[in-house]
């Protein structure tokens, strides 16, 4: 089915390139940005050229000329944006030929906010491909968890708990193989638990950008699958008042949510701005297409807040917010003996099926998170723009489970992780043709268990040393850029625990690395860029996977550390080709990741606890290799109607016994037709129809049931014997297919306010199914049709 999806593809390609081409594209753009004080040349200044169906950006080159060729519109917008200088937009109506424009940047200290300069940052990582969730989108993701939303983007998917926990997982990696930049600050939670979603509040965000390609080397370690930055718009910079209000209601789960944000500045104070945001979220049991889904509900009271102060060419900005979250954990994945387990399992119903209901019962997840930024930056003369930027996090998960002797209101697990980090990055003036970044990064850390818990703990006390140096350089050209860098780390721990007499050990570990990466972007003719880029990245092993030692509830599963792991190792080569015009753009990016020491959770067997039966996992490791294709299609036949289709293939396999990986995604396909109605008292309106088809994981390991694990340790068998590849206790879910519509407009006031509209159905037909990345599709069928209704009022 997959393989018809790709040939049906590669002909729309072709066919709708060759219609492009017919039109012709006959106005060329060549100019100059320059300062409006002093007349100077501006080098790698962000300059966008933006039609009404297209966006295309590029960098002034050293000399401060840039050019673009083949625009196949007459009427467009240049934005241009540097460090230092005022935003400029303005709108053009272009001649046949040649135009030439000179661009005069007038000088401002707005832009040289914390925000900003992430973004150049970002900018700069130009071999490796970057996706983006603007804020348009993430409104019709309103309410939606971090994970859920970033599945918008093609190679992205989630790692399901059930339908309330969702974590993102790029290119078949997850976890602590994903680095998450909230604001800036690298985000530490428990996220190495395959049901622990990040502590992220998505209203706080502007845009949702992801870097797919081994990022280590800008980012530290542990980004071996990519890196997700969580930007919040800038601050304002002038004394004014504006806001934006979120509304949302949904019918699954019953869920409601609202969402408040109000920005401003001070009168006689000018670069002050402030800002502050609150969310509440609230849901109740989801409903799969046949049954509700016992004790799934949710609630969350997120709230943060701004300010910052800029002038001439320094400036500081403070940041906090607090995450808290309560998430049911399915009632029907705890079990209470090994013969329930195997039914439970083997049927098409959860053993557990109760009424609606708000309630959020044993088991259950508490999870609160604060993080405090303080960020300053100075500019200097004939040097660059040195920033300085200290974060300071607090995580405490607590996990409920059902618990004997009135005992279920003291948590089973009762981790508190606080974390300092501090990033200094001199951002130095470009020289020539070249462009240079160097940067330093600590951060120390301090894991404790609370003993309320009367339950020697999953993972031990322990304390995280990591330091590291990176040095980045960019050479640009015309038609090309070539990229190259390099960065040491060390990670250090002291883990504190008790062995099985009750004597307390030390151990302490020691992991270093050094990683680069290369790569170039080539400016093709006919609108074409091509990008390669070979990266390295590696990934100590958490202490989870060292020392883990017992029930992890909210995986129903008992899991095992492994003391003898080393380090992950990954080198991964990116390349991708992007063609966009006004009518037509296509992006298709392929992968191929090689990891040494690969560390995975292999089942090998149940257990009979007091607190119920569950499937034992231990940590081992072995060689990888992942690769895959990710494509981007989109294509308007009109001003009214356009197409759009993404395709993902994706394969995984233990190099070192030539078999499957477990939990990787399916290869899917997505297509919609979206219809934009002309403008009158209604900006915006459209409606869209569209489908997601997921294929049967056909790349799975084998089957061994529960019965047959049980017989095996009642006859003291081996089950890696014969084949010591690894297993699963059920066999892939069938492929699916599930439609949506959805569709919006936004209604705009006199006094410049709006107010947005945005309506959809998922799953339409309430189709049954299970997705193989949803940890619980052992036991209970994934959601039901969904209707929601979202309002965003802006002032």
């Amino acid at each position: 089915m997959i393989r018809g999806y790709l040939l049906s593809f590669l002909v729309f390609v072709l066919i709708t390139d060759f219609a492009v081409a017919q039109t012709g594209c006959a106005y060329d753009i060549k100019g100059k940005v320059i300062s409006a004080e002093d007349g100077k040349a501006i080098s790698f200044a962000t300059i966008e050229v933006v039609t009404e169906n297209n966006r295309q950006a590029l960098a002034s080159k050293s000399d401060g000329t840039f050019e673009m060729l083949g625009i196949c519109q007459k009427e467009v917008s240049i934005l241009v944006r540097f460090i230092g200088f005022q935003d400029f937009e303005q709108k053009y109506v272009l001649n046949s030929g040649l135009n030439t424009i000179e661009i005069r940047l007038l000088v401002d200290v707005k832009n040289l906010g914390e925000v900003t300069i992430e973004d150049e940052k970002v900018a700069e990582i130009v071999t490796i491909q970057r996706s983006e969730i603007n804020a348009e989108a993430l409104n019709r993701s309103a309410g939606a968890s971090l994970g859920e939303a970033l599945t918008e983007i093609t190679g992205v998917n989630m790692l399901q708990t059930g339908p309330t926990i969702a974590k993102p997982v790029i290119h078949g990696l997850h976890s602590n193989r994903i680095l998450i930049l909230n604001n800036g600050i690298r985000q530490e939670g428990q996220q190495w638990g395959q049901e622990h979603a990040p502590e992220i509040d998505p209203f706080v965000a502007n845009n949702l950008r992801l870097i797919k390609g081994a990022a280590a080397v800008k980012y530290g370690s542990d980004a071996i699958g990519g890196v997700i930055l969580v930007n919040p718009a800038e601050l304002p910079n002038s004394p004014s008042f504006s806001g934006k209000v979120n509304l949302l209601g949904a019918s699954n789960s019953r869920l409601y949510a609202s969402s408040a944000l109000f920005e401003g500045g001070i009168n006689g104070l000018d670069g002050f701005g402030w800002r502050v945001q609150g969310t509440f979220k609230k849901g109740g049991d989801a409903q799969a297409a046949d049954y509700r889904l016992t004790n799934t509900g949710t609630e969350e009271q997120n709230f943060s807040l701004g300010f910052g102060y800029h002038k001439d060419n320094l400036g500081l900005e403070v940041f906090y917010s607090s995450f808290n979250a309560e998430l049911g954990v399915l009632r029907s994945a705890h079990i209470g003996n090994l013969t329930d387990l195997a039914i439970a399992i083997d049927s098409d119903r959860p053993l557990f099926i109760e009424d609606f209901s708000y309630d959020i019962n044993n088991p259950f997840q508490d999870v609160k998170h604060q993080l405090l930024k303080a960020n300053g930056h100075i500019e200097l003369k004939d040097l660059g723009d040195f920033s300085i930027q200290y974060g300071l996090q607090n995580n405490v998960r607590k996990e409920f489970d059902i618990r004997r002797a009135g005992r279920s209101t003291i948590p089973a697990l009762s981790l508190d992780l606080v974390t300092h980090t501090l990033d200094v990055d001199l951002d130095m003036s470009a020289k020539g043709n070249w462009k240079w970044d160097v940067g330093a990064s600590f951060l120390f850390q301090v894991n404790q268990n609370d003993p309320e818990t009367g339950i020697r703990p999953l993972i031990p006390d322990f304390e995280n040393w990591t330091a590291g140096a990176h040095l980045i350089g960019r050479f640009i050209k015309t038609k090309y850029e070539l990229e190259f860098g390099v960065r040491y780390d060390h990670r250090h721990y002291l883990v504190k625990r008790f062995d099985q007499n009750n004597v307390l050990q030390k151990p302490e570990f020691d992991f270093d690395n050094v990683t680069g990466s290369v790569g170039a972007v080539f400016f093709l003719s006919d609108d074409w860029t091509f990008r390669s880029n070979l990266g390295t990245a590696w990934r100590a092993p958490h202490v989870n996977e060292l020392y883990s030692e017992g029930l992890h509830h909210g995986a129903a599963a008992i899991e095992e550390g492994n003391a003898d792991l080393k380090s992950e190792r990954s080198l991964k080569w990116i390349n991708s080709l992007e063609k966009y015009t006004d009518r037509f753009s296509v992006s298709v990016s392929a992968y191929y990741n090689l990891i040494t020491d690969y560390i995975y959770l292999r089942p090998e067997s149940v257990e009979l606890t007091i607190r119920g039966a569950f499937p034992v996992f231990r940590y081992q490791q072995t060689d990888a290799l992942i690769y895959g294709v990710d494509t981007d299609l989109e294509y308007r036949f009109s001003d009214q109607l356009e197409a759009t289709a993404k395709l993902s293939l994706i394969r995984a396999k233990d190099r070192d016994l030539n078999s499957p990986l477990i939990n990787i995604p399916s290869s899917q396909l997505e297509g919609a037709l979206v219809y934009n109605f002309i403008e009158g008292r209604l900006a915006k309106p459209f409606v869209s129809a569209g489908f997601r088809a997921v294929s049967r994981q056909g790349n799975a390991p084998r089957v061994v049931s529960i019965s047959e694990v049980l017989d095996a340790n009642n006859n003291d068998l081996d089950l890696f014997a014969n084949d010591p590849s690894i297993f699963d206790f059920v066999a892939p879910p069938e492929g699916y297919v599930n439609f949506n519509l959805s569709g919006g407009f936004d209604l705009k006031f006199r006094n410049e306010n709006s107010l947005n509209v945005f309506m959809s159905v998922d799953n339409l037909f309430n189709n049954s199914y299970r997705d193989y990345l949803n940890r619980f599709r052992y036991y209970a069928d994934d959601l039901g049709r969904n209707v929601s209704i979202k309002l965003s009022y802006t002032f």
